[in-house]
């Protein structure tokens, strides 16, 4: 005997593509702050490294942000101007970390944070998703990155990347939790 499943809504759809890119970013993030705190912590022990190969992951990072921010829109094929914020954000943040003068990206990354923040809060509240924990760390790393009196880039680079593995575990556990842990027809 066949048994047909009921096809799944819009709204299925859309919010299953949702969490999806909402573990994609999560992923990313995740790896963005294990790979810039393994860069640099070898950078203690390799003096010469330059900071160049840290600005080309953190905007590389951003870049591929945008895309996965923008990516359940296009997938369903849907007015995308609710993700437009997010991924232009993280576009033009990617993109002025590779042309602002150094010293200055630390800044940029941290007006990304702060931005990133609040979308993720204005969403979080939109949605009823526990994405608001995610959102006061963004904040809370952009205003220490304006406001700290310390000025050593590797310090504040390991608190970039302690933020990327913190918050990056944070939006997969809610991806994951948002599924229910249950397997879904494709």
């Amino acid at each position: 005997m066949r048994t047909l499943a009921a096809p799944m809504t819009s709204t299925a759809t859309t919010t299953r593509l949702a969490r999806r890119a909402l573990a994609l970013r999560g992923g990313l993030l995740l790896a963005f702050g294990v790979v810039e705190a393994t860069l640099v912590l070898v950078a203690f022990r390799v003096p010469h490294m330059p900071a160049s190969a840290l600005i080309v992951v953190m905007s590389g990072f951003l870049v591929l942000d945008a895309v996965a921010a923008a990516l359940p829109a296009v997938q369903a094929r849907e007015p995308w101007l609710g993700r437009a914020p997010q991924a232009l954000a993280s576009l033009a943040a990617g993109v002025l970390i590779l042309v602002v003068p150094f010293g200055r990206w630390l800044g940029v990354f941290a007006a990304w944070a702060i931005v990133s923040g609040v979308l993720d809060g204005v969403e979080s509240f939109a949605s009823g998703s526990g994405r608001l924990v995610v959102s006061i760390l963004s904040l809370a790393l952009g205003v220490m990155l304006l406001a700290s009196p310390v000025r050593d880039h590797a310090l504040l680079l390991l608190a970039v990347s302690a933020y990327g593995i913190v918050t990056g575990s944070l939006r997969l556990c809610i991806a994951g939790t948002a599924a229910g842990g249950r397997s879904e027809p494709r």
